[in-house]
Parts: structure tokens; sequence; C-alpha cells
């Protein structure tokens, strides 16, 4: 990538506040630049100010994407789906198309540990920047979660490690790939935006495309698509697995109740007993975060440390409050069917899902195939996919349609005893009601809680 921007003309497509950062950094280096959305003023509430205080042009609403092949460069937002009509047309023209984060990895002076996969990045991602912290490295966090890097650049050093989550479209056009590596499995998600299984697929193997011999790739031995994929690593391979390694392969396992790392040579880390994190698929996390942690640098007694000191994060299997003996749970996260699948199994108590919201074009047969397993009580549908869902769980489950969450938590409290548990995994995501899994998340903990309220717990 070109790095010299004085005097080009960028237009930064999608102005969502991720993107603010770039264009501060853009306009610095003595670019002129167009900032392009969907969005009006109006809709775009309080950004707008922002951005006319910038002093940059703009060109908003259903002309967004005009004229692009101007441009010396355009900065796409990821999730704008890469084969519109304009964008097809501008790179034809030989317009030069970039990201805010693909620019972040060539201004990089530090480690760049990134992490991807259908299920789990937030987790791993959390808990490896725990796992450096603690072993004394000056570490940031960031990505698809938290704050946008950029900023922090000016206080990183070749000492510093970053540990970045990484969606299928903020690689998908990636050129540059993390020293290191983790993906931790692949399922059908955001088909919605990607045109097939398959363009997602090589969306995610963008992480490791672009190493070198010294790099190192990270992959889950149990998953199906990616158990294979260390054969094509040009640098260094390990897998994690919640069985033993053959003995020709490193990486992470669990043996006889322990965590084993074998790198070089075989060492205990932690027992199986330390992880508090619900779920089989926290174990997978968990194996993931230790291997990559280590492989970056981490001490053995950190990650240890981490590992039992770790609870989780919001709106993953997140516990809320018990009432008149009934647990609730938060799993807004949960915005695919083999996440939901993976929330429901968690649990061994009776369970009232709660499912449904936006339709991302996924096959609901992982939720099926839960619903199979873990037999639960009931099934309270609610948005978008509502009819879908119950289409799929006919003659499985009983289920409730309902409209709104607020009358979905009422519901799942009705039909819930003493022991049972109340899940919040919807399977879906959340745009037909919400305009995050976080607000989502949010509403539904703010519900439970007046609930508890007005139990007098």
């Amino acid at each position: 990538m070109d790095l010299d921007f004085a005097g080009k003309n960028i237009a930064v497509v999608g102005l969502a506040i991720e993107n603010l950062p770039l264009i501060k950094y853009l306009k610095n280096a003595g670019a002129r630049i167009s900032g392009r959305d969907i969005k009006n003023s109006e809709k775009m509430g309080e950004r707008f100010s922002e951005l006319v205080n910038l002093g940059i042009e703009l060109q908003l609403g259903t002309g967004y994407l005009d004229d692009l092949e101007q441009y010396d460069m355009v900065f796409l937002s990821p999730g704008i789906p890469r084969n519109l009509d304009e964008l097809v047309a501008a790179r034809k023209k030989g317009v030069c198309f970039s990201s805010q984060m693909e620019l972040f990895f060539n201004l990089c002076p530090a480690t760049i540990i990134g992490i991807t996969g259908s299920s789990g990045k937030t987790t791993t991602t959390t808990l490896v920047g725990e796992m450096l912290s603690r072993s004394g490295f000056p570490t940031r966090v960031g990505g698809n979660i938290g704050r946008v890097l950029l900023d922090d650049l000016k206080e990183m050093t070749p000492k510093t490690k970053v540990v970045l989550e990484l969606s299928s479209f903020q690689l998908q056009d990636m050129s540059i790939s993390p020293e290191i590596a983790l993906l931790t499995n692949i399922t059908p998600n955001h088909l919605d935006v990607h045109k097939d299984m398959s363009e997602y697929i090589m969306a995610k193997k963008q992480i490791y495309r672009y190493q070198n011999s010294t790099d190192i790739a990270v992959f889950n031995a149990e998953d199906p698509i990616t158990h294979d994929f260390y054969k094509e690593v040009k640098g260094n391979s390990y897998l994690f697995s919640k069985e033993p390694l053959p003995e020709n392969l490193e990486g992470a396992f669990i043996k006889d109740g322990w965590i084993y790392l074998r790198v070089k040579e075989e060492q205990k880390v932690c027992p199986i007993e330390a992880i508090r994190l619900l779920g089989m698929h926290n174990r997978e996390n968990v194996l993931a975060a230790t291997l990559v942690a280590y492989l970056a640098g981490a001490k053995i007694m950190a990650i240890a440390e981490a590992i039992h000191d770790f609870t989780g994060v919001e709106h993953r299997l997140e516990y809320v409050a018990t009432i008149l003996g009934v647990r609730y749970y938060n799993d807004s996260i949960a915005t695919s069917p083999a996440r939901a699948k993976a929330g429901l199994l968690s649990f061994r108590e009776p369970v009232i899902l709660i499912a449904g919201g936006y339709d991302k074009k996924i096959p609901f047969t992982e939720l099926k195939e839960a619903v199979i397993i873990k037999k639960p009580k009931a099934v309270v549908t609610l948005g978008a996919t509502a009819d879908k869902i119950e289409a799929m769980l006919k003659g499985l489950v009983p289920f409730y349609r309902t409209d709104s969450l607020q009358a979905a938590v009422d519901k799942a409290s009705a039909l819930a005893e003493n022991g049972d548990c109340v899940l919040l995994s919807p399977a879906c995501a959340s745009f037909d009601m919400f305009s995050s899994y976080i607000e989502r998340g949010r509403e539904f903990k703010k519900a439970v809680l007046h609930k508890a309220k007005e139990a007098n717990l």
C-alpha cells in the first residue's frame, strides 16, 4: 500500500463511528476526502455534526456511491457488499480499494495477533489480551471489538502486542496478514452479505494467506472445515483440540483433566476445572487463547491465572439474575444457529429458549440439531425469522410466538418453573428490531431485572 496520501483524492465509504479516526488520519496526511454514506444527515444524528466539523466533503443518501471512479483511492467500511455495481465499475477503472484495518496493519510497529472465526472471536481475543497483559507486555485489544487502534499508533513500539478480533468483512479485501493468526472455526454466517459460503470461507482464509515463512497460524483440529488448513500455511502451524493431539502435531489439548501445551516440549497449564465459562465451546476458546498467547510470548503462570479469573464477556452466556428459582442468561451474541446451538447445549437444566430476529439467510439446521439433543421445554419466538424457526422445529418442541422482546421474556417467565433456565440465544442478528446485538442484550437484561424488582429480589 502506498502510504503517501498528500494531495490524493480519497473517498471513505461508510461513516460509522469507527471510520472517524481514519478520516482524521487521512486529513492530517494531506488527503482531500469525500465522506460517503447511504444515511442522510437526519439519520446520522450527532455524527453528522462531527463530520461537518472535520471540514470534509459529504455525499449522503441514495447517490452515495456515485462517481467513485474519479478517486485515487476508496476506503470501504466492513459489511458493504463488494459486488455493488458502482464498486465493480470503480475497480475496473483502476481505483485502489482499501480499509481502515488494512491501513492500520501497514502502519503498526507492534506484533499483531489476528483472531477470526464464526464464533468465539470476542471471548478468545479478550482472553489472549489478558494473558499477554498479565505476562508484562504492553498490550492493545481492538479490531471488531473495543476502540479503533489508529489513535494508539504513536504509543506502540515493536514490544507492544496488538490483539485484534477480525470479521470476515474486515479480512475480505486485505492484502496483508498478521504475524500470528488464529481461525477458531467456520460455520455458515453473514450469507445475507457474502454471495455464498465459498466467498465467506475465502474471506476467513485471508487471515493467513499473506503470511511469510516466520509467521504463525493456529487452527481448530475438530472443526470439519478448518482442521486441514494448517497444511496450506507458509510458516509455522499449530492446532488446538479438546482431545489429545497426535504426537507428531504441536498445539494445545486436554488430557487427563488438564490443559496441555505441546510446543517443542509438552507441559501442563492448569486443570480444566479452572475454566469458569459455560459450555464445551468455551473450552475450545480457552485452548485457542492459551496456545496463541503462549506462542506470542505469554508465561504459563500468567495464562493459568487468566483462565482461572476470567468470567466471560457481556452478552455471551451472561448470567443476569435468578427469579423464583429460575435463572436467566443473556446470549444475545448468538447471531447464528451454530452459536445458538452451542449456547443451548451448555445447560444441563431444563431451558426455555428465546429465539428469532433478522434473517441472515442461514439455514436453521444446527438449531434443530440442538433442540433434538437438548429438548428444551419450550421455544419462544419473535422477529422476522419466527416463521422459519417454527417451521424448522415443528413437532419437536412447543413454541409460542411473541411480538416483542419484553413479551418474550414475560412468556418465558410464565412457562419456567423452579430449577429452569430462560435463555436468550436468538440464532439471528438483531437488525429487524434493534440496532445491534448489544442493544438487544441490554434490553433483555433490563426486562429481566425489572421482573426481579417486581418479585422483590
